[in-house]
């Protein structure tokens, strides 16, 4: 196997590259960057490309360089809050398409993007592939939506194998400062209240590890067309904040029911699991091991800056 992968220096990314090296089935990895930076301690095997993918065409000549067998495609907008109805999911529309046709002139075999929970209508509560309805209600899923659906009937045409990764709440070290997991820790590691709305909605969350892992098992699989990457267990939001704080010894600075709840907001968004779970994956880190690792990576994170803030 000789992989490709893009946004690797993203939250999901970054986790499934450190999988992709320790995987004896890959021969080659080679990862893409917007601009040239050093590469990671821990990386010895994976192959940096300054590339902006953006730029139309950028993927061409790097694909027929290389000639991958396996695309995994984790690049796209993620800044928090922005990404829902940012244009610039446009352009990750075209740039996923113009890889995708890269990708197949130069003899690809496979290609999984990563996709999201957001295509789904989150009206009926629990996500099936292929039985709950794909009707978003943002741009961001609807652009995600609308690769998935051009890269399953264009692989068809191609002579690829292809599947959309859908994923649901990952959290874990790297993820964005401002989702709730990251907040309520480095409220905590400062020692500062963290404010909450009522946290009634359950969610299904998955720690990043077990997350990369099925990622990398569906990059491994013959499986195609929609598979969600989730735990399949519902949780309260609330429950998550309580934990962390019983995690960090500062429950007492846990704020519910110090915001509105959002409006709008569905009361639940969970996943089943069966078709990744079919390829032999299963989750290694129970809900409370996740969330300790996390607030631990969190809570050295707040050290580290405030120790740089006082030389």
């Amino acid at each position: 196997m000789r992989v490709l992968i893009t946004g690797a220096r993203g939250f999901i990314g970054r986790h499934v590259l450190r999988r992709l090296e320790a995987d004896p089935r890959v021969t080659e990895i080679h990862a893409t960057q917007s601009r040239r930076r050093d590469s990671d301690n821990g990386q010895a095997r994976t192959v940096w490309h300054s590339l902006d993918l953006l730029q139309p065409d950028a993927a061409h000549a790097l694909c027929l360089k290389l000639r991958p067998t396996h695309v995994l495609h984790a690049a796209w907008i993620t800044a928090h809050n922005d990404y829902w109805g940012s244009p610039e999911n446009l352009a990750w529309l075209a740039a996923s398409c113009d890889l995708l046709r890269a990708f197949a002139a130069s003899g690809g075999e496979r290609f999984v993007q990563i996709g999201t929970a957001a295509e789904y209508d989150w009206s009926y509560g629990c996500m099936v592939e292929g039985v709950t309805p794909e009707r978003p209600n943002t741009l961001y899923g609807s652009a995600k939506k609308s690769f998935h659906d051009v890269l399953q009937a264009a692989s068809a045409k191609l002579g690829l194998s292809a599947a959309t990764g859908r994923v649901f709440f990952g959290y874990g070290p790297y993820e964005n400062a401002g989702r709730i997991i990251p907040y309520a820790c480095r409220q905590l590691a400062l020692g500062q209240p963290a404010e909450f709305s009522s946290g009634a909605a359950w969610r299904d969350f998955l720690y990043i590890e077990d997350l990369a892992a099925a990622a990398v098992a569906l990059l491994n699989s013959p499986l195609e067309g929609a598979v969600n990457l989730a735990s399949g267990d519902p949780i309260q939001l609330r429950r998550i904040v309580e934990l962390i704080g019983e995690i960090s010894g500062r429950a007492e600075l846990i704020r519910l029911g110090a915001r509105p709840d959002r409006e709008g907001d569905p009361a639940m968004i969970v996943a089943s699991p069966t078709l990744i779970r079919s390829t032999g994956w299963q989750p290694s880190y129970s809900l409370r091991r996740g969330l300790e690792t996390t607030y631990a990576w969190w809570a050295s994170e707040v050290a580290r800056a405030d120790a740089d803030g006082r030389r």
